[in-house]
């Protein structure tokens, strides 16, 4: 009877080769599908992302239209808001008393708080009753006025708007400030 041959441990047994992961065409094919579900997800997104910028930009400035009313009251003397450049609130703004009274930040003049500047393509506009200079100011007693005369009041609105989401700020004869979406409450916006 011949023999069997015997399986000795040292004696390697071949199998045959199988490369493991992805091919080329697994990697690119795999990334398309990925990138496009992302422009897509993004796409839907933009909006919310747009409402909530305006939404945190129009929430600051009111409080630093509160504040500066506030601290009006509490000073007894008027308090301005005003933009940290010239004409531009999406550049900053500060609760100041301007000693000097030009609608300026100077040295010399008490800044009570700075607000910061808004996201790029915001667009704020303003409707006051003095559409000549950019600022709003208190008196003592907690009214809008405008710089010329401490009887005119100083009101109106201030939009802010990000491609569709619009917010306005409302402010009244006795410097109560209300906020509104334009798009939604037409009578009262």
């Amino acid at each position: 009877m011949p023999r069997k041959p015997r399986n000795h441990p040292t004696t390697l047994q071949r199998t045959p080769y199988r490369a493991s992961g992805f091919t080329l065409f697994e990697l690119v094919l795999t990334s398309c599908i990925v990138a496009l579900l992302t422009v897509a997800t993004l796409s839907t997104f933009q909006p919310l992302l747009d409402r909530m910028r305006v939404t945190a930009a129009v929430t600051d400035f009111h409080s630093a239209l509160s504040r500066a009313r506030n601290e009006a009251v509490r000073r007894g003397r008027r308090v301005d808001l005003l933009p940290l450049v010239w004409g531009e609130w999406r550049l900053g703004w500060c609760v100041a008393i301007d000693t000097n009274d030009n609608q300026r930040v100077d040295p010399g003049d008490l800044v009570l708080h700075h607000g910061a500047p808004i996201p790029a393509g915001l667009e704020v506009i303003t409707r006051l009753t003095d559409s000549k200079r950019t600022y709003l100011a208190f008196d003592p007693s907690g009214r809008p006025r405008t710089v010329a005369s401490a009887s005119v009041p100083q009101f109106g609105s201030i939009l802010f708007q990000l491609g569709e989401q619009r917010r306005k700020l409302v402010i009244g004869f006795l410097g109560r400030v209300r906020v509104c979406d334009p798009d939604r409450d037409l009578a009262t916006c």
